[in-house]
């Protein structure tokens, strides 16, 4: 991966002097693209920076560098994204998005779903209730232009795991309310994300912690174990302690030191008790409607575990009177949230859900310290965090390109939904439908759709072989198995081939096909085709390789899609338009795309 410089000459003062100890052992010494070891930059100019020069940052991205950042920032992107960024750079376009605002809600939009409905049948029973969520999701995904925030959503979604394979599934308030939580906070305090998903609804039914209520030993009846178990395990601490750099602390025996046992789960327990949803009559009811989703859980004191409760770090929540069953929701948030583990532990699971499944001990405790404190004194700051990550010298540096331990196989709802931003999908209304049923069919994965809380995959997965080995993890391989292998190269033959890109199905019972015809995604290959010609070809190969895998295709690779494309011969339209599909076919199918370095 190259790099190119815009240099700006602000003083004609500037020095730079190499003070390097060299030893009498031929060496070469390479000053810029990131190596400045030993190298000291003076300016008469104390505004300046021009150690930027040195150490990349003062270095605006080539195209192949930009696309590299947004498969790392976005869930997908075209030629025009990538030619942005190498214009502003990269820390400026994140800065652009850090205060880029959502349009609107997924509750907005299901809300307009429900009113069309009406218009169509003069109520909401028959409308398709199932796939509401679905479609608010892809609709604001394909029309907002809100990336950043999107990328990360998505992360968070699958480190605070709710799914639709449960309770709440077929229920759009409950999946695009929660969804929210994840998109307006996605740049906030991840103190607030906690709050929030705590006294979502969903959550509450989802770890059944909705209508918990407080011991009676009489009933044998005790604290519900399932959120208090899983806030520690997966969305805070993790299950062993941790150095700031993700490494795990050991006892005088070597061992590593658990971060919580069966004490700590019971007394978390009794926290959680006393809530219920917000519109409940009664403490057992359960949702009342559809719209019960749409309001916080609410406490009744009568229900919620009195007493003191010994929590983490020898922190004891007081013996309340009255009972105040929020207050001690609020004191055990704050315990987990300002426990050490809780930097380290999100830290690398954002880096592995944004760049890199191997995260270094130094990229780790990096962004951990930005978690800790963002420069400001504040705790938590997801947009800080999120900006560390990305502009990480590890994350966009030549040298990782390189290192085989670095990167991750692309999560395949992401290839997937990159197809539609790279050939630019529209729909002739503006308005578009899609159940995401054929993806989530043929690779397991689709967005608040995995089989447990533990996410589609699990982030310490070692697939057997030279990974395992070499004690690696490839959490996105745990879903990589013959079957999904298969069903990615089969759905890219439907969606490029056949151009069947997404799944437009009736929004109520009996809903006419006419109605929504204009809603039909439509992917364009135009900029494609014209370079089908075989004077041209190396052309579209360039395109496609910069476009979808950052330049990375070997020669080996593009020349075997080049002979193969060149047996369609080109002399008719309909040729020249396979010529392109195919070309995109081979290079979604390519293991240098698959694999994001």
């Amino acid at each position: 991966m190259k790099i190119r410089q815009t240099i700006n000459i602000f003083n004609l003062a500037t020095l730079l002097s190499i003070a390097s100890y060299i030893t009498a052992q031929p060496d070469t010494i390479v000053i810029g693209f990131g190596e400045f070891e030993s190298v000291s930059v003076l300016n008469s100019d104390p505004n300046s920076n021009p150690e930027k020069t040195l150490n990349q940052t003062g270095f605006l991205p080539n195209e192949n560098a930009a696309s590299r950042f947004l498969s790392q920032a976005t869930l997908g992107y075209n030629l025009s994204d990538i030619q942005s960024v190498t214009q502003t750079g990269i820390e400026d376009w994140i800065d652009n998005q850090l205060n880029t605002p959502m349009p609107y809600t997924l509750v907005d939009k299901v809300n307009e779903y429900y009113q069309y409905v009406t218009s169509k049948l003069g109520t909401t029973e028959g409308a398709s209730d199932y796939l509401l969520w679905e479609y608010a999701w892809w609709q604001y995904h394909m029309t907002s232009s809100d990336a950043l925030r999107q990328r990360v959503a998505l992360a968070l979604s699958e480190i605070l795991v709710i799914s639709e394979k449960s309770q709440i599934g077929g229920t759009p308030y409950a999946l695009a309310g929660y969804y929210d939580i994840l998109l307006q906070n996605a740049f906030g305090n991840y103190r607030n994300i906690l709050q929030k998903v705590t006294y979502h609804p969903s959550m509450g039914i989802y770890l059944t912690y909705a209508g918990n209520p407080k011991t009676d030993v009489a009933s044998n009846r005790y604290p519900d174990e399932n959120y208090a178990r899983e806030i520690m395990q997966l969305f805070t601490i993790g299950l062993f302690e941790l150095n700031n750099d993700g490494s795990q602390k050991l006892d005088n025996e070597n061992n590593a030191i658990p971060t919580y046992d069966n004490t700590d789960i019971a007394e978390f327990s009794k926290i959680f008790t006393g809530l219920t949803f917000g519109d409940g009559t009664y403490f057992f009811s359960g949702p009342r409607s559809r719209t019960s989703y749409l309001l916080d859980l609410n406490m009744w004191e009568n229900y919620h575990e009195p007493g003191i409760k010994s929590l983490l770090n020898n922190f004891v929540v007081p013996d309340r009177d009255p009972i105040d069953g929020n207050a001690d929701i609020s004191d055990a948030l704050d315990n987990l949230f300002n426990h050490p583990n809780v930097g380290p532990f999100l830290s690398k699971n954002l880096i592995q859900r944004l760049v890199t499944s191997n995260p270094s001990p130094a990229y780790i405790d990096r962004v951990a310290k930005v978690f800790n404190n963002n420069g400001q004194g504040i705790r938590g700051d997801m947009g800080a965090v999120v900006k560390a990550i990305l502009l990480d010298p590890i994350a966009n540096s030549c040298d990782s390109g390189e290192d085989v331990t670095f990167g991750k196989l692309r999560e395949p709802f992401i290839r997937y939904f990159q197809i539609n931003k790279a050939f630019n999908v529209s729909t002739v209304s503006g308005n578009y439908r899609n159940v995401m049923y054929q993806i989530d069919e043929r690779v397991g994965q689709k967005p608040l759709n995995s089989n447990s809380v533990f996410n589609f995959f699990q982030n310490d997965y070692q697939p057997l072989g030279p990974i395992e080995q070499q004690n690696l993890v490839a959490p996105e391989f745990q879903i990589t198995d013959s079957q999904t292998l298969s069903g990615w190269i089969n759905g890219i033959y439907d969606w490029i081939i056949d151009e069947n890109i997404a799944d437009e199905w009736d929004m109520y019972s009996g809903e006419p096909d006419a109605d929504y015809e204009e809603d039909k995604s439509i992917l364009d290959f135009t900029d494609e085709v014209v370079l089908t010609t075989n004077d041209n070809l190396h052309i579209l190969l360039d395109r496609l390789n910069l476009l979808l895998a950052q330049g990375r295709l070997s020669d080996n690779t593009l020349n075997i899609i080049k002979e193969t494309v060149l047996k369609f011969s080109g002399y008719t339209a309909e040729d020249r338009e396979n010529r392109a599909k195919l070309a995109i076919y081979l290079v979604l199918s390519s293991p240098e795309y698959l694999i994001n370095r």
